[in-house]
Protein backbone atom coordinates (compact mmCIF):
# COMPACT_ATOMS: atom_id res chain seq x y z
CA UNK A 1 0.00 0.00 0.00
CA UNK A 2 1.13 3.53 -0.75
CA UNK A 3 -0.52 6.65 0.68
CA UNK A 4 0.30 10.02 -0.85
CA UNK A 5 -0.77 12.62 1.70
CA UNK A 6 -2.32 15.75 0.25
CA UNK A 7 0.01 18.71 0.66
CA UNK A 8 3.18 16.65 1.16
CA UNK A 9 4.23 17.09 -2.46
CA UNK A 10 4.62 20.78 -3.26
CA UNK A 11 2.32 21.95 -6.04
CA UNK A 12 3.95 22.74 -9.36
CA UNK A 13 3.01 25.34 -11.94
CA UNK A 14 1.66 23.86 -15.17
CA UNK A 15 4.40 24.31 -17.80
CA UNK A 16 3.73 27.11 -20.31
CA UNK A 17 4.39 24.71 -23.20
CA UNK A 18 1.32 22.64 -22.18
CA UNK A 19 -0.94 25.18 -20.40
CA UNK A 20 -2.19 28.71 -20.94
CA UNK A 21 -2.78 30.79 -17.80
CA UNK A 22 -2.26 29.89 -14.16
CA UNK A 23 -2.47 26.14 -13.53
CA UNK A 24 -1.39 24.28 -10.35
CA UNK A 25 -0.67 20.55 -10.37
CA UNK A 26 -0.82 18.70 -7.04
CA UNK A 27 -0.73 15.15 -5.68
CA UNK A 28 0.73 13.56 -8.80
CA UNK A 29 0.56 9.78 -8.79
CA UNK A 30 2.15 7.23 -11.07
CA UNK A 31 3.38 3.76 -10.26
CA UNK A 32 5.68 1.48 -12.21
CA UNK A 33 4.90 -1.69 -14.11
CA UNK A 34 2.65 -3.52 -14.11
CA UNK A 35 0.50 -0.57 -13.05
CA UNK A 36 -0.35 1.88 -15.83
CA UNK A 37 -2.65 4.40 -14.12
CA UNK A 38 -1.42 7.84 -13.16
CA UNK A 39 -2.85 11.26 -12.56
CA UNK A 40 -3.01 14.42 -10.51
CA UNK A 41 -5.24 17.09 -9.05
CA UNK A 42 -5.13 20.03 -11.46
CA UNK A 43 -6.47 23.51 -10.64
CA UNK A 44 -7.11 26.14 -13.31
CA UNK A 45 -7.60 29.85 -12.59
CA UNK A 46 -10.25 31.63 -14.71
CA UNK A 47 -9.17 31.63 -18.36
CA UNK A 48 -6.56 28.88 -17.88
CA UNK A 49 -6.61 25.75 -20.02
CA UNK A 50 -4.56 22.90 -21.42
CA UNK A 51 -3.10 22.81 -24.91
CA UNK A 52 -4.73 20.44 -27.38
CA UNK A 53 -3.61 16.90 -26.59
CA UNK A 54 -4.42 13.19 -26.89
CA UNK A 55 -3.97 10.14 -24.66
CA UNK A 56 -2.99 6.73 -26.05
CA UNK A 57 -5.39 4.91 -23.69
CA UNK A 58 -7.86 7.73 -23.00
CA UNK A 59 -8.38 10.07 -20.05
CA UNK A 60 -10.93 10.48 -17.28
CA UNK A 61 -11.56 13.82 -15.57
CA UNK A 62 -13.51 14.13 -12.31
CA UNK A 63 -14.56 17.74 -11.72
CA UNK A 64 -14.23 18.50 -7.99
CA UNK A 65 -14.57 22.30 -7.83
CA UNK A 66 -15.67 25.24 -9.94
CA UNK A 67 -16.83 25.46 -13.52
CA UNK A 68 -14.99 24.37 -16.63
CA UNK A 69 -15.08 23.83 -20.34
CA UNK A 70 -14.06 20.75 -22.33
CA UNK A 71 -13.90 20.32 -26.07
CA UNK A 72 -12.98 17.55 -28.47
CA UNK A 73 -11.74 18.48 -31.92
CA UNK A 74 -14.64 19.30 -34.21
CA UNK A 75 -17.17 19.30 -31.36
CA UNK A 76 -18.86 22.02 -29.34
CA UNK A 77 -17.42 23.40 -26.13
CA UNK A 78 -19.21 21.67 -23.24
CA UNK A 79 -19.82 23.09 -19.76
CA UNK A 80 -18.75 20.91 -16.82
CA UNK A 81 -19.18 21.34 -13.07
CA UNK A 82 -18.73 19.68 -9.72
CA UNK A 83 -19.45 15.95 -9.83
CA UNK A 84 -19.27 15.67 -13.62
CA UNK A 85 -17.05 12.94 -15.04
CA UNK A 86 -15.59 13.34 -18.52
CA UNK A 87 -14.12 10.51 -20.62
CA UNK A 88 -11.95 11.19 -23.66
CA UNK A 89 -11.40 8.00 -25.71
CA UNK A 90 -7.92 6.94 -26.84
CA UNK A 91 -6.46 9.27 -29.45
CA UNK A 92 -9.26 11.87 -29.23
CA UNK A 93 -7.79 15.38 -29.63
CA UNK A 94 -9.17 17.63 -26.89
CA UNK A 95 -8.56 20.39 -24.35
CA UNK A 96 -10.01 21.31 -20.96
CA UNK A 97 -9.81 24.13 -18.46
CA UNK A 98 -11.62 26.78 -16.44
CA UNK A 99 -14.31 29.05 -17.82
CA UNK A 100 -13.41 32.67 -18.51
CA UNK A 101 -14.97 33.79 -15.22
CA UNK A 102 -14.58 30.91 -12.73
CA UNK A 103 -11.80 28.58 -11.60
CA UNK A 104 -12.04 24.79 -11.98
CA UNK A 105 -10.29 21.84 -10.35
CA UNK A 106 -10.34 18.28 -11.62
CA UNK A 107 -8.69 14.98 -10.91
CA UNK A 108 -7.10 13.79 -14.16
CA UNK A 109 -6.53 10.05 -14.64
CA UNK A 110 -4.83 8.38 -17.61
CA UNK A 111 -3.14 5.08 -18.34
CA UNK A 112 0.31 4.87 -19.86
CA UNK A 113 1.06 2.87 -23.00
CA UNK A 114 4.73 2.13 -23.68
CA UNK A 115 5.58 4.57 -20.87
CA UNK A 116 3.56 7.45 -22.38
CA UNK A 117 0.22 8.77 -21.12
CA UNK A 118 -0.15 12.03 -23.10
CA UNK A 119 0.85 13.54 -26.42
CA UNK A 120 0.88 17.34 -26.25
CA UNK A 121 -0.06 19.34 -29.34
CA UNK A 122 -0.56 23.05 -30.13
CA UNK A 123 -1.99 25.61 -27.67
CA UNK A 124 -5.67 26.50 -27.79
CA UNK A 125 -5.63 29.96 -29.33
CA UNK A 126 -7.02 32.93 -27.43
CA UNK A 127 -9.49 33.49 -30.28
CA UNK A 128 -10.80 29.90 -30.09
CA UNK A 129 -10.99 30.07 -26.29
CA UNK A 130 -12.85 33.40 -26.35
CA UNK A 131 -15.31 31.93 -28.86
CA UNK A 132 -16.10 29.32 -26.17
CA UNK A 133 -17.23 32.12 -23.83
CA UNK A 134 -20.31 32.58 -26.01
Amino acid sequence: MDIIRFGVQPPTQGPAEYFTGSVQIESRFQHGEPARVGGAIVSFEPGARTAWHTHPLGQTLVIVAGEGWVQREGGPVEDVGVGDIVWFPPGEKHWHGATASAPMTHIAIAEAHDGRSVDWLEPVSDADYKAAAR
